[in-house]
């Protein structure tokens, strides 16, 4: 054999075995597509909208912006993990159990139906392991994305949201809407945190005695307008007198306490109550 065909053939059998490699790397890329990172193998189910307003994150409340699970949220001890965004109160929380959907929170006896604060997706029942403004150590805990509902004769009115809301209580009995009468309409106020340093937030609504209409109550003060009332947790709770609100405003640190209650007028028609 000459040389120059000894050298021929090496390089044909070379080119063949490149060939080969090249074709067997292409059929294991096409068995085995990669993922982008970051995409989950399962779509995350989108939350669904209703009409009812929905109130947004307040300090008090510790409610959290977000209803959507995270990778990034850790496991507590128990081996339970947050179906919520880690937030605010949240790092202090052990989570317990999972309730289902519809679990009953608070409720109230109106004249015609009934006023219920019900949990519209899994409810994370847990407790605090540190102390803090918001509760003691070992104080139940609550989070949900919550629905105030008015129910007369089997059929549910949706009055208020609120998303991924967290708020601590010392027991597990279900909670009460403190009624207010006036004249013209019965009010329900509804306060889910029971202690903040901060003063109390709670949410009005409203049963008109004469048409029987139930609707959420705002408190306007000035040009501002609030779906919630703050009022101290240490002095009275909002009482009516003269068919007026009185309500003790809290103290901020470092602020000066107004020496005054507030006073509101109840008017029906703008669904409101008005700061004199």
């Amino acid at each position: 054999m000459s040389p120059i065909r000894s050298i021929g053939t090496t390089l044909a059998a070379g080119a063949i075995l490149s060939f080969s490699l090249l074709l067997g790397c292409s059929n294991e890329e096409a068995s085995n597509p990669v993922t982008p990172a970051g995409e989950s193998a399962e779509a995350t189910p989108s939350n669904t909208a209703t009409s009812a307003p929905a109130i947004s994150a307040t300090p008090a409340l510790m409610a959290s912006s977000s209803p959507t699970a995270s990778p990034a949220v850790p496991v507590t001890p128990t081996g339970i993990a947050s179906q919520f965004l880690p937030e605010g109160l949240a790092d202090s929380v052990i989570i317990n159990s999972v309730n289902e959907a519809g679990t009953v929170r608070a409720r109230a006896a109106t004249e015609r139906g009934e006023l219920l604060m019900i949990s519209s997706g899994p409810e994370e029942r847990g407790h605090l392991n540190v102390s803090s403004n918001y509760g003691l150590e070992g104080d139940q805990t609550y989070q949900a994305d919550y629905s105030i509902v008015y129910r007369e004769d089997g059929q549910d009115q949706e009055l208020l949201k609120f998303p991924a809301l967290l708020f601590v209580r010392q027991s597990d009995q279900v909670l009460k809407f403190d009624k207010v009468s006036f004249k013209d309409a019965e009010v329900y106020l509804l306060a889910p945190q029971y202690k903040s340093g901060h003063g109390l937030v709670a949410y009005a609504f409203a049963v008109n005695k004469i048409s029987g209409e139930v609707f959420p109550l705002s408190f306007v003060q000035g040009e501002l307008v609030q779906d919630m009332l703050v009022f101290s947790e240490n002095q009275p709770a909002p009482a009516n007198l003269n068919e007026q609100l009185v309500v003790h405003s809290p103290e901020g640190a470092g602020g000066d306490p107004e020496l005054k209650p507030r006073v509101y007028d109840l008017d029906l028609d703008k669904r409101q109550f008005i700061a004199r």
